[in-house]
């Protein structure tokens, strides 16, 4: 996994300060992952603590994507070819972002022609 460790503490609510767990079902992304649970076969409303779960896993995947983006490349900077390069060897990570930026890419035009 991007040579990146992922220790139980990733997985667990626990490393949240204590009012924020309460609140996490307002946080971020709870909506995107209400629909992807939805998406992949579980319930119309997931029980908060499903969503704060899978909430912690992303944002602490996003740090550690981050962190070691930060050490692969220029000193402070994280750029396009970092992530490339750490999903490098996850050819289905790495397919599906090129999809996605091709996507984007697209997207970016057509918006442009509008």
């Amino acid at each position: 996994m991007l040579g990146v460790i992922m220790s139980p503490r990733h997985f667990s609510t626990t490393n949240l300060h204590p009012n924020e767990e309460d609140s996490v079902s307002r946080t971020k992304f709870s909506l995107e992952l209400t629909d992807i649970l939805y998406g992949f076969g579980d319930v119309k409303v997931p029980f908060d603590e499903t969503v704060s779960l899978l909430e912690v896993m992303v944002q602490n995947y996003i740090r550690d994507i981050s962190l070691a983006a930060m050490n692969v490349g220029r000193q402070g900077k994280i750029g396009l070819e970092d992530i490339h390069y750490l999903i490098g060897r996850d050819t289905k990570k790495y397919d599906r972002v090129k999809e996605l930026l091709q996507a984007n890419q697209k997207l970016k035009i057509a918006k442009k022609y509008d």
